[in-house]
């Protein structure tokens, strides 16, 4: 993919800030990296020329991003949500590495903070580790960055070998960005399921929160394994939530709402994507209650690394005691696991016909910000996709 420059390349003034603009539809290709960059001291999403990143491990893969999505977590993000823990995170990485490593990438023990945001993405590979065995340039892959890394709303990203897979071959690249991090994340709840419990086919399940990109995977999975699927969704989500054939919906927002979940109790597991305990009280005993909404990032940001650590496990704690007393439940938190092993089932379900992208907008890379703005909102119906190949007018600072 190549961007454009316009043939008149010029600087456009705003306020104090300086912006080159590179309009589209000309003749001369555009080398190099583009990135939308978060800046630190006024949190906000610009444009940016930006180095193609390098392959710093022998497992390190470089990707041509052809599409990605947003999340709600990139968005967080540009406000510094998270910063404390997954910098933290980024120097235990360096550190594995070896102190000569860690040393040179940061010297000064500066806090490390990723600056390109975004997750998911689906592209190209262009060059590879002298330890990677799975890819060679010129396969087309899909996969997600954890968010201690550089993200993937850059035209190049890099990422270790197994964090990615091969893409589904009977999706496009915008189709297939719209699946990692959200299918990743409620995979990762299923394998803790699993691991306790068994297989959770022919499950009686309910998810909560079912219209957005966990929810929407979640429902099609859940039916493909054979369970019984029960969604509650607001008004807005219905129609996008029937389209997925689940058993029951149910209207939160609606007066009869606590009667109809009443009557459908004895849930074996929920998926609470909303943050809404309500539904604790009707799984049944020895069923599993799986929330969405870890407090531990945000505690951590609060209270610092140790002191927020400590809360949020007292408040674990708390739950998962009060669960276990109260319903005869377990309860625990779910969070996103990188894994290529579940990228492949993915593929393969989507190839069987099993499972389709559910996407609420796709937005071309000149107007990231407003993807960002719609993600926002939180009245997404699926999944918000940005096509690194379409542009119209690139401000660039």
């Amino acid at each position: 993919m190549f961007l454009m420059l316009c043939k008149k390349c010029f600087i456009q003034f705003s306020g104090s800030q300086q912006f080159r603009t590179l309009a589209a539809y000309s003749t001369t290709a555009l080398d190099g990296n583009y990135a939308w960059v978060r800046q630190n001291k006024n949190p906000r999403l610009v444009l940016k020329k930006h180095a193609v990143p390098h392959l710093s491990n022998p497992h390190d893969v470089l990707i041509q991003v052809k599409a990605a999505s947003v999340n709600p977590m990139d968005v967080r993000m540009i406000e510094r949500y998270g910063e404390t823990i997954l910098s933290a995170y980024s120097k235990v990485k360096q550190l594995s590495q070896g102190p000569l490593s860690s040393w040179t990438a940061n010297p000064l023990n500066e806090t490390v903070s990723t600056s390109v945001l975004g997750r998911d993405f689906s592209g190209v590979v262009k060059s590879v580790g002298h330890l990677v065995t799975r890819f060679k340039p010129g396969d087309e892959v899909y996969g997600a960055t954890d968010p201690a890394m550089e993200g993937s709303h850059s035209l190049y990203t890099v990422v270790p070998q197994h964090y990615i897979s091969l893409k589904p071959g009977n999706l496009s690249h915008i189709e297939s960005a719209s699946f990692p991090y959200a299918a990743l994340t409620f995979l990762s709840a299923v394998k803790m399921y699993t691991k306790c419990k068994g297989p959770i086919t022919n499950q009686r399940v309910l998810v909560n929160g079912g219209a957005g990109g966990v929810g929407t995977f979640a429902i099609q999975y859940l039916k493909a394994m054979g369970c019984e699927v029960t969604v509650c969704v607001s008004e807005t989500g219905y129609e996008v939530v029937k389209g997925l054939n689940p058993n029951y919906i149910l209207d939160y927002k609606a007066e009869e709402f606590e009667r109809e979940l009443r009557q459908l109790a004895g849930f074996d597991v929920v998926f609470d994507l909303a943050g809404d305990e309500t539904a604790l009280k009707y799984v049944k005993p020895t069923g599993w209650f799986l929330a969405a909404n870890s407090p531990l990032l945000k505690a951590a940001d609060d209270w610092g690394l140790v002191c927020g650590s400590v809360q949020s496990s007292y408040m674990l704690t708390s739950k998962v005691t009060q669960a276990l007393y109260n319903h005869g439940v377990h309860y625990s938190w779910i969070f996103f696991t990188p894994s290529a092993a579940s990228l492949e089932e993915i593929k393969l379900l989507v190839e069987g016909n099993k499972i389709r992208p559910v996407i609420d907008e796709t937005f071309a890379f000149d107007k990231m910000s407003e993807a960002y703005a719609k993600v926002g909102k939180m009245r997404g119906r699926g999944k918000v996709v940005v096509d690194m190949e379409k542009f119209g007018e690139l401000c660039v600072d």
